[in-house]
């Protein structure tokens, strides 16, 4: 508990120090796997919640109450005014005030623990990846809820339905995903003598190494703690060369492999030759997206928020900007993305309509328009949504809609849980990846890496 106070306590005191602050919160994963420390939040499904036993009723909103949902700001703010809307039109029909309030995802990662070890804030926080494994203490069984949406909009998308699912309960709602593809610039790519993107890792260096050599934007990724862009950079590259942080049983760390070191070795070859930019080891999840809007770069993984963006509002690369999914590596071709998801918090008073809300939002016709507000940047995580008509509006967000199906989650292939979600928080494999270009150290940073996740998998229990 006292970790917790210390990390947000540095944030209020240092909030630009993202880069510190988002390294220190592995001490929440930490101290929040250790054991059962949130009991002042409740316990089991208690909270008045009637998802467990008996006939499952629609939960109702009451008159008069007052909802605050936490969530991220979407890099498409259209979106988010779409969301706020429904909002709006629930508290109206239904007599009560539901308020959204949205934040940086930095700002996310830092008030949810706060709010969990304070056992008090929104009635609703929205979930980034394994979340519901950290914070199952203070989610309300929601799993009555999720089967009646399966009953409506089919089954969920396997990657939200095993962030959500802790042991047999819903710990939260699916709600998105957020598909991540490459945007680059078609005329740099010409002017480097190349006629497509390439389909694998080592294709993607080769290239990077001739936008260069012809003084053209290179292509740049994060290699810093953006939750969004480098987690699902770093993680595809390790699976396509056959590198694992641990077994699929989630008890045995084999970080440690020759199959890492051949996706680190990529790395710091890359790297070396100047194939990709330099100055991303702090880059946080916007800065791609201003380096590419600035015309500073030529290619960057990313949502489709730089491509709409484009499109939309600054219209000045649109006609040279083309969008293409992940290249894939000598053991395959592995895909993962942003995932949200929404839990009702325990110490919420108001939780029958905190339900009820998010079942609104959840309605195919509702869902379906923020979807098309979102224009793309969204991918539903029921298979009601899976060809939405959004997805039919322009041919070039058809890479966003294509890494979706086979997405994985990070630490794959061990299942999501309270380690899973905690390698994932301290940005263990992105660490990784930067030490080792930054040492030239690749067996020396593996072995760092290696410590830090036995660490979490291999403590007592």
């Amino acid at each position: 508990m006292a970790e917790i106070r210390d990390i947000t306590d540095y944030a209020a005191k240092d909030a630009w120090s993202r880069r510190k602050f988002l390294q220190a919160t592995g001490l929440v994963a930490a101290s929040l796997a250790a054991g059962p420390i949130i009991e002042a939040c409740g316990g089991g499904t208690s909270g008045g919640t009637s998802n467990t036993g008996g006939p499952y009723k629609v939960p109702k909103a009451r008159a008069g109450a007052k909802v605050q949902l936490l969530q991220w700001n979407s890099f498409v703010k259209a979106a988010d005014d779409e969301f706020k809307r429904q909002a709006a039109e629930f508290s109206q029909a239904n007599s009560c005030t539901v308020t959204i309030q949205t934040v940086s995802g930095d700002d996310l990662i830092a008030k949810t623990p706060a709010a969990v070890e304070a056992g008090s804030g929104p009635d609703i926080i929205q979930m980034e990846y394994g979340w519901p494994h950290l914070y199952e203490q203070a989610c309300i069984d929601v799993t009555a809820d999720v089967n009646y949406l399966k009953g409506k909009l089919g089954a969920i998308h396997q990657v939200n339905d095993a962030f959500c699912k802790v042991g047999d309960a819903y710990r939260a709602i699916p709600h998105t995903q957020v598909p991540n593809a490459w945007s680059y610039r078609t005329d740099m790519w010409q002017q480097a003598g190349l006629s497509k993107f390439p389909t694998t890792w080592d294709e993607l260096a080769s290239n990077g190494k001739q936008l260069s050599d012809k003084k053209l934007g290179q292509i740049a990724v994060s290699l810093g703690h953006a939750y969004g862009d480098a987690i699902t950079m770093w993680y595809p590259v390790l699976w396509d060369f056959g590198g694992r942080e641990a077994t699929a049983d989630g008890k045995t760390v084999t970080i440690n492999s020759k199959e890492t070191l051949a996706a680190v070795n990529w790395a710091i070859n890359t790297w070396n030759s100047n194939s990709i930019a330099q100055n991303t080891l702090s880059w946080l999840d916007p800065d791609n997206n201003q380096a590419y809007h600035s015309g500073l770069i030529s290619a960057t993984l990313n949502g489709a928020s730089i491509y709409l963006k484009e499109k939309n509002i600054n219209k000045k690369y649109i006609d040279v900007t083309d969008n293409a999914a992940q290249p894939g590596g000598p053991k395959g071709l592995s895909t993962l993305n942003l995932i949200f998801n929404h839990a009702v918090m325990k110490w919420s008073q108001e939780q029958e309509t905190a339900r009820a809300f998010l079942l609104y939002a959840m309605e195919h016709d509702n869902y379906s328009k923020w979807m098309s507000v979102a224009g793309g940047y969204d991918a539903g995580p029921y298979a009601a949504f899976t060809n939405d008509p959004v997805w039919g509006t322009d041919p070039k967000l058809k890479p966003f809609h294509d890494v979706v199906p086979n997405g994985k989650w990070p630490a794959w292939p061990a299942v999501p849980s309270k380690a899973t979600a905690q390698s994932q928080v301290q940005f263990i494999i992105v660490d990784m990846f930067a030490k080792a270009v930054t040492s030239k150290d690749a067996k020396g940073s593996i072995a760092d890496a290696e410590q830090k996740l036995k660490r979490i998998y291999e403590k007592p229990s």
